[in-house]
């Protein structure tokens, strides 16, 4: 049978499609080879969110044909949606493959290694038109992890005048509640001991169904329908949490008590010209609610770093917020233009150096709450689930997702939730022991 490699850039959401195809060719008898090797397939699953995205695409196209001159090479993700043009125009391309195209991606594939196509084929449509949620399952055995992936949502509304995300993903288009607890069931039978639900505009599930089902609604189901021992959220924006929410992550200990709120900036005039729909003040005011109602809540955040008009004095009030807030981390971007989007052509853009300089300062703000925040963590209690062990010495993620290390495990601990007290912290990792005794019951 034919061989098949994957690479993938980007975003979690992009992963979790990248494993979707992964599946749908392995049971079409395909088998899977490593990517920096020969291989009679390879599927690139591009990113197209900044420059950098869309240069490593690239780069990465022309790299791989040299493995294999009569190798395939199929191009997907956000890149392909948004230039299949241009993509087509390169002579290592044999097919392009839209963002709601990936359903028929196996037989594109058969189609060139019958016919041997001579010119590129493009199977890319207008997403921006209206579209159902893509529905392809996850096959368990094409993912390798412990924690695995649940896509429920897909396309984003908001607009924000720096992003691109909506002219490749396309409108909002939601997954059927039934058909994600059906997925999570099977996940769950699989092995799986987390699952993380994903989508590019997760807090807006729903609105695009008859009945309108919320994420609230969505977690609810999983925690009485399946007995997947953890829940996790991804990225939500901050104003689609609501008293729903936090009445249903209290509700049950397997909804992982953490949060993805992206920020952006701390400056409301950027936030304004961001397109962004709420001010700093109700962010915090947010943050501060869900403190106090949520117990043992941590917060990460992203934030855009040198967007148009973001004076010194608009970055301090950005830095001055972000004291305030208290992260648990802060994933920090240089401001990347966007051909087609309205910041492009905005005045005043921020120099190169000085956008590096201000994510520089961001990161090593980060890394001080970070160790701040780890070593108040010292001497609590957590659950670590076991991603991979070597000997009696084991590694994964808290339920507040704060990475551990774990001694003194037994041999088959991994792919095991293993109670743990917290001893001690390096600054970027906790360090924890087991808890006597309650190892059997982790399993279970």
């Amino acid at each position: 049978m034919p061989t098949i490699a994957f690479a993938t850039l980007g975003c979690r959401v992009n992963q979790y499609d990248t494993d979707s195809m992964r599946g749908l060719f392995l049971a079409a008898g395909f088998t899977e080879a490593d990517f920096d090797g020969p291989a009679d397939v390879y599927v690139i699953n591009t990113c197209s969110v900044t420059q950098v995205g869309e240069k490593k695409s690239r780069q990465l196209i022309r790299r791989t044909k040299k493995r294999n001159e009569a190798a395939k090479v199929i191009v997907t993700g956000c890149y392909a949606q948004l230039d299949p043009e241009l993509l087509t125009s390169m002579p290592e391309v044999d097919a392009v493959v839209g963002t709601n195209e990936r359903k028929r991606i196996v037989s594109i594939v058969r189609e060139l290694l019958h016919d041997g196509e001579d010119e590129a084929i493009t199977a890319v449509h207008d997403v921006r038109r209206h579209d159902e949620f893509e529905e392809i399952p996850l096959y368990p055995s094409a993912v390798e992890h412990t924690r695995a992936d649940l896509k429920i949502q897909e396309g984003c509304n908001n607009f924000c005048s720096y992003c691109i995300i909506p002219y490749t993903r396309g409108a909002l288009k939601s997954r059927r509640p039934d058909a994600i607890v059906a997925e999570a069931q099977r996940l769950v039978a699989a092995g799986f001991k987390e699952i993380v639900l994903t989508g590019i505009h997760l807090g807006a599930y729903g609105r695009d169904l008859d009945d309108h089902p919320t994420l609230a609604h969505i977690l609810d189901r999983l925690v009485k329908e399946t007995d997947v021992a953890r829940i996790r959220l991804g990225s939500i924006e901050s104003l689609e949490i609501g008293d729903d929410m936090i009445a249903v992550m209290n509700s049950s200990d397997r909804i992982c008590p953490h949060l993805h709120l992206p920020l952006q900036s701390g400056s409301d005039t950027i936030l304004k010209a961001m397109n962004r729909h709420y001010t700093v003040a109700e962010y915090e005011d947010l943050i501060a609610r869900l403190r106090s109602r949520i117990d043992g809540l941590t917060v990460s955040t992203d934030l855009i770093l040198g967007f148009p008009g973001e004076t010194e004095a608009l970055f301090d009030e950005t830095m001055a917020a972000l004291e305030r807030l208290r992260f648990s981390h802060i994933h920090a971007f240089p401001y990347s233009h966007r051909r087609g989007t309205p910041a492009e052509d905005m005045t005043d853009q921020v120099d190169t150096a000085e956008k590096k300089r201000r994510v520089e300062l961001v990161n090593e703000l980060s890394a001080r709450q970070k160790e701040t925040l780890l070593t108040s963590l010292v001497g609590q209690k957590a659950a670590v689930l076991i991603e991979k062990q070597d000997g009696t010495t084991g590694e994964g993620f808290t339920e507040n997702y704060e990475r551990a290390v774990v001694g003194n495990l037994p041999d088959d601990a991994a792919g095991t939730i293993v109670p743990i007290t917290l001893t001690d912290t390096d600054g970027a990792k906790l360090v924890g022991e087991p808890i006597t005794g309650r190892l059997r019951e982790s399993r279970e």
